[in-house]
Formats: structure tokens, sequence, C-alpha cells
């Protein structure tokens, strides 16, 4: 009888570990999602609001970066 209950046990604890294993890594990979939505979103916030500000330009393609920087400082209030 205790031989039984033993295994039953070792038995039980491995399909714990096996399953705490499996909710680690959908962890993980939730996780990874998460990290990619929130760049996707930033990457669409930046490309928008930058095309929003090159808008204002005459011809943004013929500017240096230096250059947009030297109209960013001179615009300060």
């Amino acid at each position: 009888m205790d031989n039984e209950k033993l295994k039953k046990l070792e038995h039980d604890r491995y399909v714990a570990e096996k399953k705490l294993t499996a909710a680690q890594h959908r962890e993980k990979r939730l996780r990874n999602e998460l990290k990619l939505l929130t760049r996707n979103e930033r990457t669409h916030r930046l490309c928008t609001r930058v095309g929003m500000l090159e808008s204002f330009l005459r011809e943004p393609t013929l500017l240096t970066d230096d250059d947009v920087m030297e109209l960013r400082k001179t615009n300060r209030p």
C-alpha cells in the first residue's frame, strides 16, 4: 500500500512540475508579446508624429538631421 501511495505522489509531483514548466513558458511568451505590442505602438506613434511635423517643413528630404536640430533650437520659446 505504501509503495502505491509513493508512486502516486511521485506521479502527481511529475504532473505538477510539467504544469509549472508549461505555465512559466506561457508567461514568458506573453511577456514577450506585450513587449512587442508596446514597441509596435511606440513605433506607430513616432511615425505618425514625425509625419505631422514634417508637413510643416518645405522640403524635409533636403534637410539633414543637424538642420532639423538647428530648426528645433531656433524655434524654442
